[in-house]
């Protein structure tokens, strides 16, 4: 079957092996490409198929998307309920250090299967698990009626505009780019101006971490929803005079009353507005080069590229 690699050549279709007989196989029906892909390719060829955001059929044609996580269950993180901060995990973890989504089929985890609630078309699926990942860090950080701003207005930015309007009492958005600006707007934002009791840092920059203590009101909250692959500076005078606290967010995880990665796909089933403003382009699975290249360039006025095998 084929699969999407990283190669000594780029990034290339190849052929894969077939899951293996017995597991639990997805057929994959939509893959997104995300910013953590693009920046492992500067690390090098990969030895596995890339994509952790993916959706697609069980053999029985149930629509399932993936957490693709893949904890031990024996670690004290795991044995605490924390799973998603499994010691090992992120090694195992489907795209990243196993065989991902960005193929024809994919062999899973049973743990990992969420089932899709009617009214989630299946080619949208895959954004399961980055709105998952903003569901998380609104859920660890906001109470209600709260002003929030996101800095940051690629997929996870807007995925939290989505995810934090139905709390707050207004969402603000820091962005780059015309096209993210709009689909802010889409979505329900304004541009930010003024003080927020909550701020998303969603950009990965040290830029964006100084922005968001800027636009923090004294007590606030500046919640890390993107990914810092290098130190970076914190604005210690703006956060010590304010006395901001800081907030991880890492991943999803199981909640009281259910998963935010359920949860996410119980939003976009019913708001399709947010699938229709954050994904962008769709190619097919042999055009994956130019898939990864059009990802890149935000601004061409790129946000979510799905890959459809």
């Amino acid at each position: 079957m084929r699969g999407v690699r990283h190669t000594e050549r780029g990034i290339e279709v190849v052929d894969v092996p077939d899951p293996e007989a017995g597991a639990t196989t997805v057929h994959v029906k939509a893959s997104s490409i995300c910013g953590s892909d693009l920046h492992m390719l500067a690390l090098g060829p990969g030895p596995f198929t890339l994509g952790h955001e993916f959706a697609g059929v069980l053999d029985d044609g149930t629509a399932v998307a993936i957490d693709p996580s893949s904890p031990c269950g024996e670690c004290d993180q795991c044995t605490r309920g924390a799973r998603h901060l499994c010691r090992t995990g992120a090694q195992r973890t489907l795209g990243i250090g196993a065989d991902g989504g960005l193929a024809d089929a994919v062999d899973a985890r049973e743990h990992g299967l969420i089932h899709l609630p009617r009214g989630l078309p299946m080619q949208d699926a895959c954004l399961v698990e980055p709105l998952g990942v903003a569901m998380h860090g609104v859920r660890l950080s906001m109470t209600s009626d709260e002003r929030v701003a996101v800095v940051g207005a690629g997929a996870i930015g807007l995925a939290a505009v989505a995810a934090a309007r139905g709390s707050a009492s207004e969402v603000g958005l820091v962005a780059r780019h015309h096209a993210q600006i709009a689909a802010g707007e889409r979505l329900g934002t304004h541009v930010a101006t003024g003080e927020y009791d909550v701020v998303f840092e969603a950009a990965g920059t040290e830029s964006a971490l100084a922005t968001a203590a800027d636009l923090c009101t004294p007590n606030g909250t500046i919640v890390f929803l993107s990914t810092h692959w290098e130190p970076v500076a914190i604005p210690g005078l703006p956060a010590l005079m304010k006395e901001l606290g800081f907030q991880w967010s890492y991943t999803y995880s199981p909640h009281e009353g259910g998963h935010d990665l359920d949860d996410a796909a119980a939003l976009l089933a019913s708001d399709p507005e947010i699938a229709a403003t954050l994904i962008t382009h769709r190619f097919p699975l042999d055009d994956a080069a130019e898939a990864f290249r059009v990802a890149a360039d935000r601004a061409s006025g790129a946000i979510k590229v799905v890959l459809e095998p």
